[in-house]
C-alpha cells in the first residue's frame, strides 16, 4: 500500500511539472486538457485517473506554490528560539529560496492569475492575504522589539516579497549560483533597509545623530501608542 501511494504522489508531482510548463508557456486558457494528457505520453482516459479537470490542476499548483510560503511563515512565526529580526531574515531566505527552486509554477501562477476562474482566484486571494498579514506582523514584531525601524510594517513586508517574487522572473542557477547564496544575499540587501541605525554603516556628524534621533522618538511614539491606544480604537 505504502509503494503505491508513493507512486501516486510521484505521478501527482510529475502531472503538476508538465501542467506547469503547459500554463506557463500557453496559458491556461490556452491549454486543453488533451496537451497535458499528451505531454505525459499518457491517454486523455488514464490522466482522469488523477484528475477530472484543468481546474483541478490550477488550484493544485495554487496550493503548491502559495500555500507553501504560509506554511513557511507560519513555521517561522512559530520559532521562539530565534530574536525579532533573525524570524524575518529566516522567513525571507526560505521564501526566496522557494521561488528560486520552484520559478516555472510561480511564473505560470502570476500569467494566469486574470484567467483564474472564480473559485481559484478566491483561494489565491485568500493565500496572499495571509502570506502578507504573517509577513507584516514578523516585521511589527521586530519594530516593535527595537530592531527595525519604525517604518510602516506592511509596506516594509510588501518591499520584501517583491524583491522575494521577483527572484521567479529572473533566477537561473548557472548564472546566478545556489539558491542559499542567492538569498543570503538578498536578505543582507533587503534588511539595511529597515534595520536600525546602530546596526548600520552611517556617516559621523550631526545629521547622523538627528537621524537617530528621530529614529528613537518615532520608536518611542509608536511603543506608546501600543501601550496607551486612543480612546475608541479598540
Amino acid at each position: 500500500m505504502a509503494q503505491r501511494h508513493s507512486s501516486g504522489r510521484l505521478v501527482s508531482h510529475e502531472l503538476l511539472e508538465h501542467a506547469a510548463r503547459l500554463f506557463a508557456r500557453q496559458g491556461y486558457a490556452g491549454t486543453s486538457f488533451q496537451d497535458i494528457a499528451d505531454s505525459m505520453g499518457i491517454s486523455r482516459s488514464a490522466l482522469y485517473h488523477y484528475v477530472s479537470n484543468k481546474e483541478e490542476i490550477l488550484a493544485a499548483l495554487v496550493r503548491d506554490v502559495l500555500e507553501r510560503v504560509v506554511e513557511i511563515l507560519e513555521e517561522v512565526t512559530a520559532r521562539t528560539d530565534l530574536a525579532e529580526d533573525e524570524r524575518v531574515a529566516l522567513a525571507l531566505h526560505r521564501i526566496i529560496v522557494n521561488n528560486a527552486r520552484n520559478t516555472t509554477r510561480f511564473r505560470l501562477l502570476d500569467r494566469s492569475e486574470p484567467d483564474l476562474p472564480d473559485e481559484i482566484a478566491e483561494l489565491h486571494r485568500q493565500a496572499r492575504r495571509r502570506v502578507l498579514d504573517l509577513l507584516s506582523t514578523l516585521v511589527d514584531d521586530a519594530i516593535r522589539a527595537g530592531s527595525f525601524r519604525p517604518v510602516p510594517a506592511r509596506t516594509a513586508a510588501l518591499g520584501m516579497l517583491g524583491t522575494a517574487n521577483w527572484v521567479a522572473w529572473w533566477y537561473r542557477p548557472d548564472h546566478d549560483g545556489d539558491a542559499e547564496e542567492l538569498a543570503a544575499t538578498l536578505v543582507d540587501m533587503a534588511l539595511v533597509g529597515v534595520q536600525r541605525s546602530g546596526d548600520r554603516r552611517v556617516d559621523p556628524g550631526p545629521w547622523a545623530a538627528v537621524a537617530r534621533l528621530k529614529e528613537e522618538l518615532a520608536h518611542l511614539e509608536h511603543s506608546l501608542a501600543d501601550t496607551h491606544p486612543e480612546p475608541g480604537s479598540g
